[in-house]
């Protein structure tokens, strides 16, 4: 199954499909899955646009999203999605445990378990905050500054559903970092293109440190997120010393930015997940030494030797910089040395520090990352570039006022220069020189009962959108605690691993449902995939609720749930964008000052 990964989305659906179909279309195969690792901004109508936070210069009165949600274009390639820090709330909070936002557009909800063609993915929704996270869910629409910003933060309940997995997980996509993973990748590369984010790594406040734990206990294969606006890659080794996970994030949705990756992965009997590489253009070969597939034992002996060949290399130029400096025309020894000298004094002294606290800690996978996750348009691209300052969406904090006076700095001089080169380079060598030699599709013996098929398109593998038992065990035996009928205070509660009983109550439940069967394994199809009722969303929360018989959420009041019935009846009533559009301002209008 190849797979693309998309990092901010921020509403460019247009520039992503359109990238993705350029690159299909020079490589000649198709991409079957993709994944947006958050930002999506599912923005259907002015009032959505209400509840989202977002500096006033990045506002739209409109995005990309609305074409696909009135069916002016659709989505030819399964998307799934996260949600991040800049996302109207008010729709996804109506979809916790996912769904539909548009044909071929699916909502992750804010932390789950999916199968898709029997590889197993694991999502987070959300950013964490440390003041947030054992507060329960307080934000109701009409949402003001404050809560628009709070609704999109982690809480601790959601974190400790994930920490009873037990069964393999094959790819995590979160929004924000695992805290310290920088500390396993290329530091001072990511320093060079996000100096702002020295004092965090320096600090160790980079990232979410509950999801690191997520890391350890989970192991997944691979990790992707985004958040930061700059690709950067790293290879975490276990503690076992045999399991590694690669992480990958990546640049929002923006022209001449490393917004987008394709993988090809493939599991076999054994569930041992690999990439192929069969997919490449003969000319890239040489990165992978005519290999085409690696497997974990392998890619762990490279990355573990890097680190013994990074230390051989640094002494090497080491020697050679001296001998070098020796024949300097017109200097003595003791010359060069004074200059050596000053020239070590004007370092940055908390670099030197970082560099000294993490020598021994990271792991280098520059090898790795040149093996997996670029190409010759990655290196080319990555002498032009200049990448902007990202601007963190808080609570008017002062620093991100800084970064975002730095950001527009490094966006003039970015737009100013190298653009005619990065255009050649791409006339000449495409955005991504991937190429489907043998399109070979997983070997699978299931078919949808009802015959319809989400995804449409030549040589497009059929992607099947499938619940998780563990998952929905997990659900059966700690649902309860965030249902209407309990006044606990679900963040303060011990959630326990279910029991025999609750499997068996599950495989009851899916045993009606539409099902699929891969490597010899039945997997049981979402609600509504074949004709998703994406306008309803209250509709699918419900089929979800009923189907499992679980209660209604407590994270919704009386008023919000009567503003969202108002909502879809206006919906239903409207076709055209436009006419929803004035009828639904002035609706909700009416129905907000009642």
């Amino acid at each position: 199954m190849i797979i693309g990964i998309v990092g901010c989305a921020h509403g460019e659906l247009n520039l992503i499909y359109n990238t993705l179909e350029r690159i299909e279309k020079e490589n000649n195969f198709k991409v079957d899955l993709l994944i947006c690792c958050g930002d999506f901004e599912c923005i259907r109508y002015k009032k959505d646009n209400d509840c989202m936070n977002v500096p006033k210069k990045y506002q739209k009165d409109e995005n990309d999203f609305q074409e696909y949600f009135t069916g002016k274009k659709q989505a030819k390639v399964l998307t799934i999605f996260i949600g991040g820090n800049h996302e109207a709330m008010n729709v996804l909070k109506q979809l916790y445990y996912g769904g539909w936002v548009a044909p071929n557009i699916y909502f992750l909800g804010y932390s789950n378990v999916h199968n898709i063609n029997n590889i197993r993915i694991c999502s987070l929704s959300g950013i964490y905050k440390k003041y947030n996270y054992y507060k329960k869910y307080t934000e109701y629409y009409p949402y003001d500054d404050i809560s628009k910003v709070s609704a999109y933060h982690i809480r601790k309940y959601e974190i400790e559903k994930l920490k009873l997995l037990k069964e393999k997980i094959d790819i995590v996509i979160t929004h924000d970092w695992p805290n310290n993973i920088e500390k396993h990748g290329d530091v001072n590369e990511l320093l060079r293109r996000k100096h702002h984010l020295h004092s965090d790594i320096y600090n160790n406040r980079l990232g979410n440190p509950h999801t690191e734990i997520l890391l350890n206990k989970l192991k997944p294969h691979f990790w992707f997120a985004s958040h930061l606006h700059v690709k950067y890659a790293a290879l975490y080794l276990h503690t076992d010393k045999t399991n590694y996970t690669r992480f990958l994030s990546l640049d929002k949705a923006e022209s001449h930015r490393h917004f987008i990756q394709i993988l090809k992965l493939e599991k076999n009997k054994n569930e041992n997940i690999r990439i192929n590489f069969d997919h490449i253009p003969k000319p890239m070969q040489y990165i992978y030494n005519k290999k085409n597939n690696y497997s974990n034992k392998e890619i762990d002996n490279i990355s573990i030797n890097n680190v013994n060949q990074k230390e051989e290399k640094e002494k090497k130029d080491g020697l050679m910089d001296e001998k070098a400096d020796k024949q300097m025309d017109g200097q003595t020894e003791e010359e060069v040395q004074t200059e050596k000298n000053i020239n070590n004094k004007t370092n940055n002294k908390a670099n030197n520090k970082i560099n000294n606290k993490n020598s021994n800690e990271y792991i280098n996978s520059e090898q790795d990352y040149n093996l997996i996750y670029t190409g010759i348009e990655n290196e080319i691209i990555e002498n032009f570039e200049k990448d902007e300052i990202i601007e963190e969406m808080n609570e008017n904090d002062k620093d991100d006022n800084n970064n975002e006076n730095k950001n527009d700095k490094s966006e003039n001089y970015e737009n100013k220069s190298n653009n005619s080169e990065i255009n050649n380079f791409l006339e000449k060598n495409g955005e991504l020189l991937l190429k489907n030699n043998n399109n070979n599709n997983n070997n699978n013996d299931g078919n949808d009962e009802d015959g319809n098929d989400a995804v449409s398109g030549e040589n497009r593998e059929k992607c099947y959108l499938c619940y998780d038992l563990e998952w929905l065990a997990i659900l059966k035996a700690n649902h309860h605690l965030i249902s209407v009928n309990n006044d606990t205070d679900y963040n303060k509660e011990y959630l326990k691993y279910p029991s025999k009983d609750d499997f068996e109550y599950i495989k009851k439940k899916l045993n009606k449902l539409n099902k699929i069967t891969f490597n010899d394994k039945e997997h049981f199809l979402v609600h509504g995939y074949n004709q998703p009722y994406f306008k309803n969303l209250y509709q699918q929360r419900q089929c979800f609720l009923n189907r499992f018989d679980f209660q209604e959420l407590s994270i919704y009041d009386e008023s919000e749930l009567k503003f969202f019935n108002e909502e879809l009846k206006m919906f239903d009533n409207v076709e055209n964008l436009e006419n929803l559009e004035n009828h639904v301002n002035e609706k909700s209008e009416v129905y907000m000052n009642a």
